[in-house]
């Protein structure tokens, strides 16, 4: 039964980093705090992750979990669809939190590469998966670098949300789209 005690434990510290990551944000949360919160010992945190970053990745990745996939088999659409989700989280609290994330991971190296690694390495196969299937059914160049793609697309959505210039509404994702499009499509776009 010690495994069960473990899981819940682990589980319980979880859910209090991500309450306490939500309310005070993740600069502002120490892992005494999460400790606390979860009725833990540190030394449980660190059983379980190397460092209270790890723990606040994972709360993180939990808050932001992209949606199913469910996209529109027309690939302007499913850019689209993907784009509005992204724009939406990128709007809301959790948006706020990524860009702390970010903003820590400037100075921390290994919080840069585990950010990289485990929340944006997930989002970034999702896109690049929509990108192949449209080059597979002729609706997207079959010259595109993949990565560029996604850079191209969701590059303005990542610099509004990091600088703060610009929305993430829906209509702001639709003039972007639409600039970068005319770029990926096929000339010989079947109908």
């Amino acid at each position: 039964m010690p495994r069960t005690r473990d899981e819940s434990a682990r589980r319980r510290i979880l859910d209090s980093a991500r309450d306490l990551v939500c309310r005070q944000g993740p600069n502002s949360v120490t892992a005494d705090d999460i400790a606390a919160a979860a009725g833990v010992g540190k030394q449980t945190i660190y059983r379980w992750w190397p460092s209270k970053s790890a723990v606040v990745m994972d709360a993180l990745i939990e808050l932001t979990d992209p949606e199913p996939s469910d996209d529109p088999d027309d690939t302007h659409e499913a850019i689209r669809t993907q784009m509005l989700r992204v724009a939406r989280l990128f709007a809301s609290r959790q948006g706020q939190l990524i860009r702390e994330v970010v903003a820590d991971a400037q100075g921390d190296p290994d919080l840069a590469e585990d950010f990289r690694r485990r929340f944006l390495a997930h989002r970034r196969s999702r896109g690049a998966a929509t990108i192949k299937k449209g080059i597979a059914t002729g609706q997207l160049r079959a010259d595109l670098d993949i990565d560029d793609v996604l850079d191209v697309i969701y590059g303005p959505l990542w610099f509004r949300l990091l600088v703060g210039h610009g929305p993430t509404s829906p209509r702001a994702v639709d003039r972007l789209l639409e600039l970068a499009w005319p770029g990926i499509v096929s000339q010989a776009r079947p109908s």
